[in-house]
Parts: structure tokens; C-alpha cells; sequence
């Protein structure tokens, strides 16, 4: 082969190559959320409120979230001090505005409730209670599971007192399929929305004779 026919199908190999690194490539991403509780799951929320007119009204917030969680792409937690991102798989809205907005919804269903604000929330609004969390976990590990912890403190909405505090931590296998770590992290985030939806109903039950008693001793 003379000097031309190298230099020729030299320059063809370039081409070919240079096409196949800009061309371009498919978008491989997956997009997930997180999904809200299913009707008649966990408490009873006719105990807390029964009718329209005595629907509570919680406010939710504020909510903080580790800075590394406030992304589009999935965490897996690999080690005490490591995490990966993953290349593919994408939440379709930041996880932290995904979590509030799915725990708005559970808490509206468990409470039977529609009155739900997020903070903050205007002047005006009038809560019964007010609910704070501080998402400690909310990942996947990389041996399969999830994880959530969340240190949580329900005030009283009117006085803004502390009335009850916890931390829950929930965890549940991630699924083989492509949804498994949305799924599991619906779970995690059920069980939260549950044990707070259960305190107060707990708490409304023990304030709802006392504040019956100051109204009738005032009207009296």
C-alpha cells in the first residue's frame, strides 16, 4: 500500500471515530417518585376528626434535608463515609420538595384532613398542629435496603409548645426491579408519616375534652 492509500484510510479511520464519539449518544435516564400511602392504611383518622367542620389543620415544616439528598440524581450510601450517584436513574423532582409533597398527602389522608399548610405559611393561617422534622437518612445502601431516619417534634400549632418528640428510623428491602429503591423509600416514609399521623390523633384526643370544658366554663 503506497503512501496515498495509507493517508487515506487513515484519515477514514479518523473520521469513522470522531462520528462515533459526537454523534449522538441515547439518553438512557429513568426517572422516579416517591408514592404516597394507600387509602386505609395505618391509623384510624376518623378519631381525630369526623366531619369537615372539625378537620384539623396541620401545618408541616420546616423540614430540613442533608444538602447531599437535594439532587436529581439517586444516592446509594456505599460506606460510613462514601456515597455514589447514580448515571441512570434520576428522581423526576428533588427528593427533599418529593418527600414533603408525598408527606403532605399521607398526613392529609391518615388525619382525614385537607387543612395541611407547608411552611412556611401565611400569618393568617391558624394550625392546630405544627410539625417539624430533620431528615437525618433517606438512601438506599448498597447491600439492598433502604434507609430513613428522621428526628421529628410535633408543637402545638396556637402556643407553639413542644408537646411531643421522636426519631423513627425505618428501613425495608430494595425490590430487584428498576422501582425498588422508590418503593422501599415510599415505605420508609410511610411508616414516618403513620407514627407522627398516630401522635396526633393521641394528642387531639386528650386536648379536645379540656378545650370542651374551657369553652363551656367561659360561656358560663
Amino acid at each position: 500500500m503506497n503512501i496515498k492509500a495509507r493517508s487515506i484510510v487513515f484519515g477514514a479511520c479518523v473520521m469513522a471515530a470522531g462520528c462515533s464519539v459526537l454523534s449522538p449518544q441515547p439518553d438512557r435516564s429513568k426517572f422516579f417518585i416517591l408514592s404516597p400511602v394507600s387509602d386505609g392504611a395505618g391509623p384510624t383518622a376518623k378519631q381525630a376528626s369526623t366531619s369537615p367542620d372539625t378537620q384539623l389543620t396541620i401545618g408541616v415544616g420546616p423540614i430540613e434535608f442533608p444538602a447531599y439528598l437535594r439532587r436529581l440524581a439517586v444516592v446509594t450510601r456505599t460506606g460510613p463515609n462514601r456515597i455514589e450517584l447514580s448515571d441512570e436513574k434520576r428522581w423526576a423532582e428533588p427528593l427533599d420538595k418529593n418527600f414533603t409533597r408525598v408527606l403532605t398527602e399521607n398526613l392529609a389522608m391518615l388525619l382525614n384532613t385537607q387543612q395541611i399548610e407547608k411552611y412556611p405559611w401565611s400569618l393568617s393561617a391558624k394550625v392546630d398542629y405544627r410539625i417539624e422534622i430533620d431528615v437525618q437518612r433517606f438512601e438506599t445502601t448498597s447491600d439492598g435496603q433502604s434507609q430513613l431516619v428522621a428526628r421529628w417534634i410535633i408543637h402545638d400549632g396556637h402556643e407553639g409548645k413542644i408537646l411531643y418528640a421522636s426519631e423513627t428510623t425505618a428501613g425495608a428491602p430494595v425490590g430487584p426491579d428498576e422501582a425498588g429503591a422508590s418503593l422501599a423509600l415510599s415505605s420508609d416514609l410511610a411508616t414516618l408519616s403513620k407514627e407522627i399521623a398516630s401522635r396526633v390523633i393521641e394528642l387531639n384526643q386528650h386536648r379536645t375534652p379540656a378545650s370542651t370544658d374551657s369553652n363551656t366554663a367561659s360561656a358560663s
